[in-house]
């Protein structure tokens, strides 16, 4: 084989100055291995350094004279070093993005790579041209390649099976298949399933993936000579017509080594590539007829279907949801299968059941040929049966659409209220007018909204509410602290103003000494030490030194000259020495100006979406149709869940939201606003009576149990909100402490008595604080959603019914996209961590 010859952006000349600068740079590389081939793919790869580890570089139009190039995705390859000089520790970081092409020479010979330029944001950099020589690789009757189509032409969206057939004698290695159908745009290209633990595939590239093949290994025999055959087998779906209906699909090639000759000395055996080529192939396309198309057609194309569907449950209450498994059946893979409107033609009556807007997606089984579509839908009027559900698909034999049906599932529907835009506008009419003496209707969800008034109403909380509470604390405990140290202190204290007394006339006479003679300020001097030694409890003369100020003070020159330096030096030192325990205690005081800003930063912006949520909650009581009426709320929930959000401490918005939910017929939110809204504050009336109706509702094993009783009405400051029992508990805590405090000298005994009440309200409160269960567990389900008995989508169901929105539940476990939760009854399973919202955020 020919030594390669590669020029590329390695020649590194504009890059070399690149690099000097910091700026980013770029090269071509090739894989490694033998070298690049004539009708064998290979890879290209464009290596660019200096760029960020995100976003992924835009990957440049590759275009080579005499090849086929296709694009193969950017990665990015980032290593991390930390380096430690000196004690000082340096982190530093390398990315290195690598784009990829494939290429397929048509021939041998040199190819010219272009110069290229790649960009990511503000950042370029461009990869030197250069020549690649291709080697061409000689043909042999060793073996053989063929891709065996379908000999019918095939229709769009119709999944039809591809082999690919390899013959071979001697035994090959480092084989390579290049299979152009597999990147053509034209087709959707899947794989067959394999075992985790499978051991006979090979990886094909399909475009800018790679698939991962099983095949299969017998004999053949071809004109008298025998063979080995591989067989391995993928699926294409044609997605698009070709230009006159017919394709060309270049040919397949394999490229493997062979053994040749003899043994080496070594007995190392001689290997030499060679290749194997198909001819090119032809598909024929055909579009879906127009005609006789059903409406309940979405698509699917097959010889073989069949439809079931599977109910929750037979009996249900007017207005409860009801989850549907719509099961699809193939002797072909369904990757691509929709189901479409299960409410269309042919399907669910609209005046009956409603089912969500979406198109539901469906869970593919492990070998491809089941597909399994979960959809909730609600019963809004009286029907004694799920009807037949239609399936309509295209059968490519026939050349007809074929329309099937699944099996009609008795139902039982009881009566109730419908939780829809109607009922909900009714009752926000109840809720709003007048109620009559003799009027005994009954309003089963208080609707209205809250009054502009208060729906900005939020406990006291933040950092406002801790300045609150600890005023509440710290005050009235500095005033007793104060007072009783002034009462004990009293006599010490008076001793103190002495002694300052003294120190400050030695002070002023030793300033004084070094100016004015030291015959008029010797006597004053000594007088002064010897009353602040007796106000200290100190010797009077302290090594002598008030009889040198004396002795210095009859001297000749002591008439005109101040005490010496020496003396004033001792005597400072003296004062210093008997008053050393004498220090003031600092005084701290409140930084009004920081309180003022904490109560500055507390001021909230106006709710721009509150306001579009409340007007448009207006705005659908007064809507007549009843689709504009649950549009119009379903917008309201999305603005009030907007404003929830931004401001989660206000419950009469968080009612507000759920009413707008609920008015929507989602009951999954309804449930989890309410849920919000009683733990901020119990005594929401709104929330707590509209989450007792939803309750009662629910399937007895997702209703939770009900707790009121006389130890709940005693204990009725449980409802209220944490931040006022802090405060109620902070503020008697307060009047205790202020009743026990001597204001007159002494601590009066009917004043301390009464201490005993404030003092049980704030053991009470405290206790319900510290011992308050805050349920951080509690959960709502949002989507209705199978409980699983383990977490993946293929394990069986916990229940024999779905869980239904709305159901309360608590949280037990996480494991990466899966929740295990408990419901009401005691049951715990498995739903994916979507379908599940905490009540507390």
């Amino acid at each position: 084989m020919r030594a390669l010859v590669i020029v590329l952006g390695l020649l590194g000349l504009a890059t070399a100055t690149a690099a000097a600068q910091g700026a980013p740079r770029a090269a071509f590389r090739l894989e490694r291995g033998g070298g690049p081939h004539a009708q064998v793919p290979f890879n290209l790869d464009l290596m660019v350094e200096g760029f960020d580890e995100a976003p992924a570089p835009d990957q440049p139009k590759l275009e080579i004279a005499g090849a086929t190039v296709t694009p193969a995705g950017a990665t990015p390859s980032v290593s991390r070093s930390i380096q430690i000089v000196n004690g000082k520790r340096t982190d530093s970081t390398r990315v290195t993005w690598v784009l990829r092409w494939r290429v397929l020479a048509d021939k041998p010979g040199a190819l010219r790579v272009p110069s290229v330029t790649v960009k990511q944001g503000s950042k370029t950099a461009t990869a030197a041209s250069g020549e690649v020589t291709v080697d061409s690789i000689p043909s042999t009757d060793e073996m053989k390649v063929e891709l065996v189509l379908p000999d019918r032409p095939v229709y769009v969206g119709e999944t039809v099976p591809v082999k690919l057939v390899w013959l071979f004698r001697p035994e090959p290695s480092d084989q390579s298949f290049s299979v152009p159908m597999m990147s053509l745009d034209t087709f959707v290209i899947s794989a067959p399933p394999t075992a985790p633990n499978q051991r006979n595939k090979i990886s094909l590239s399909a475009g800018a993936k790679d698939l991962d093949l099983p095949y299969e290994i017998d004999t053949a025999t071809v004109n008298g000579v025998e063979y080995n055959r591989l067989t391995l087998t993928f699926f294409a779906a044609p997605r698009a017509i070709p230009p006159g209906g017919k394709l060309q699909i270049p040919p397949t090639t394999v490229v493997a080594a062979l053994r040749v000759g003899r043994p080496d000395f070594f007995g190392r055996p001689s290997d030499k590539l060679f290749r194997a080529t198909d001819i090119a192939r032809a598909l024929e396309i055909k579009p879906l007829p127009e005609s006789g198309k059903p409406a309940a057609f979405s698509g699917a194309v097959g010889e073989q279907f069949s439809i079931a569907v599977h109910a929750s449950r037979s009996v249900v209450s007017l207005g409860e949801p009801l989850a549907l498994d719509v099961v699809v059946k193939s002797d072909q893979r369904l990757d691509n299968l929709t189901l479409g409107k299960l409410d269309g033609e042919g399907r669910l009556p609209k005046d009956k059941f409603t089912v969500p807007a979406e198109t539901p997606t469906g869970e593919l089984s492990d070998d491809g040929k089941t597909k399994t579509f979960k959809v909730d839908a609600q019963v809004t009027g009286p029907a004694t049966e799920i009807p037949a559900l239609a399936f309509s698909y295209f059968d490519p034999k026939k050349g007809t659409y074929q329309t099937i049906h699944s099996e009609p599932i008795a139902l039982s529907v009881k009566g109730g209220t419908v939780v829809g835009a109607d009922a909900v506008v009714s009752n926000l009419r109840k809720s709003t007018e007048p109620m009559r003496r003799d009027d005994t209707t009954e309003v089963p969800a208080e609707l209205a909204l809250s009054s502009p008034a208060h729906v900005d109403d939020a406990p006291l909380g933040g950092t406002l509410l801790w300045i609150v509470v600890g005023l509440l604390y710290a005050v009235p405990l500095a005033l007793l602290g104060f007072r009783s140290w002034q009462l004990r202190t009293q006599d010490s204290r008076d001793d103190a103003s002495e002694v300052h007394a003294a120190r400050k006339r030695v002070e002023e006479l030793l300033d004084r000494a070094g100016k004015e003679p030291a015959r008029e300020l010797a006597g004053p001097l000594v007088a002064a030490l010897r009353e602040l030694a007796r106000v200290t409890g100190h010797a009077a003369d302290d090594g002598g030194l008030l009889a040198r100020i004396e002795t210095e003070s009859f001297a000749p020159e002591a008439a005109a000259k101040p005490l010496s330096p020496d003396l004033r030096s001792d005597a400072a030192g003296l004062l210093r020495k008997w008053t050393a325990d004498r220090k003031r205690a600092p005084r701290g005081r409140i930084a009004g100006a920081a309180i003022v800003l904490v109560l500055g930063g507390l001021a909230t912006d106006a709710h721009a979406s509150l306001d579009d949520g409340r007007a448009l909650y207006q705005q659908a009581m007064t809507e007549t149709s009843a689709t504009a009426r649950k549009d119009a709320f379903a917008r309201a929930a999305v603005a009030l869940g907007e404003a929830a959000r931004a401001h989660p401490d206000q419950p009469e918005l968080l009612t507000d939201w759920g009413n707008a939910a609920l008015a929507s017929g989602d009951l999954g939110t309804a449930t989890l606003a309410y849920r919000r809204a009683l733990a901020i504050d119990g005594r929401t009336a709104r929330a707590r009576s509209n989450l007792a109706w939803l309750r009662s509702r629910q399937p007895d094993p997702f209703r939770p149990p009900t707790t009121t009783g006389a130890a709940d009405t005693l204990l009725f400051f449980h409802h209220w909100p944490q931040s006022t029992r802090l405060v109620v508990g902070a503020g008697a805590f307060a009047l205790a402490i202020l009743m026990l405090v001597p204001w007159t000298g002494r601590r009066r005994r009917s004043l301390a008595a009464l201490a005993i009440l404030p003092a049980a309200v704030w053991l009470a409160m405290l206790a319900s604080v510290v011992l308050e269960d805050r349920h951080a567990d509690d959960a709502v389900v949002i989507d209705g959603v199978v409980l699983r008995a383990a977490d993946s989508a293929g394990a069986p169901a916990a229940l024999g019914q779905p869980l239904p929105r709305g159901a309360e539940v608590t949280i037990v476990e996480q494991r990466d996209a899966w929740t295990r939760i408990q419901i009401a009854s005691g049951a715990t399973g498995w739903v994916p961590a979507g379908a599940v919202e905490r009540v507390r955020d």
